[in-house]
């Protein structure tokens, strides 16, 4: 017969569960969601003059209501979950005050609280993703949050975040940049991307502003190569989408 083999402080799998700590202090499973978060494609956020910017490869971005969008490097399917979190707790924000718009700073704690319920218990395994999440506040403000699988969320009061692949190189190479308008944040925002990705990829960019009343988001869209950054054609089209005459038939919260 086999004796069996009594499990000791050394040879216990730490790693099996999401919410046990090993004798170092560390959750090992936020290691590896981190991890997998590490070595997706990257994505940016910008914030400059109110306007807010994502810009992501693989069309990664995703609209979360009229004032925000979201996007995330890591697990697909697990960055999509987190979308579609926080676009449930978005409308029913909107239910419960009809008459205020979601602020970025409620989203983004709940996506923290949903991310940090997950490696405290109920046999969930933590999610394999770090999310960019952008948007305009009920006074305007552009806004851009950073949310792990930890639950930890960062407000980056600078205005440029950058999850995935090089995130601190991409950082770093735009810190010492300041757009000055919409068209100058996109740029920034999809060179940074580009720069970072693999030859041959596209940028997607969505941007997003205020009408001249302050009361009716616009959100610009497009899929940009490293030659289109040279051409003036989108930013024309960029110019007139978040500087129109009017904005009657824009969602408005």
């Amino acid at each position: 017969s086999v004796a069996a083999i009594r499990r000791g402080h050394t040879t216990t799998p730490f790693d099996q569960d999401p919410f046990v700590f090993d004798p170092k202090g560390r959750l090992l499973q936020l290691d590896y969601a981190d991890a997998a978060a590490s070595k997706g494609a990257p994505c940016v956020g910008v914030c400059a003059n109110n306007v807010a910017v994502l810009a992501a490869v693989n069309d990664k971005i995703a609209d979360v209501d009229a004032r925000h969008a979201m996007t995330f490097a890591g697990v697909r399917a697990d960055g999509y979950a987190l979308v579609d979190f926080v676009r449930v707790h978005a409308a029913r924000e909107r239910l419960r005050l009809p008459d205020e718009a979601p602020s970025s700073r409620s989203l983004a704690l709940a996506l923290a609280d949903e991310c940090h319920t997950v490696c405290i218990g109920g046999g969930r395994r933590a999610y394999g993703c770090r999310c960019l999440l952008a948007g305009l506040n009920p006074d305007g403000e552009a806004c851009l949050w950073s949310v792990g699988p930890g639950g930890d969320a960062r407000h980056h009061k600078s205005g440029v975040a950058a999850v995935g692949n090089n995130a601190a190189a991409v950082v770093e190479a735009l810190r010492g940049y300041t757009p000055t308008d919409a068209e100058a944040a996109v740029a920034a925002a999809a060179a940074a991307v580009l720069d970072a990705a693999d030859d041959g990829q596209v940028a997607s960019v969505v941007a997003l502003a205020l009408d001249a009343r302050g009361q009716a988001c616009l959100r610009w869209r497009a899929d940009l190569r490293r030659e289109d950054l040279e051409s003036d054609a989108w930013r024309m089209a960029c110019r007139e989408a978040l500087a129109p005459s009017s904005g009657d038939d824009l969602a408005v919260y």
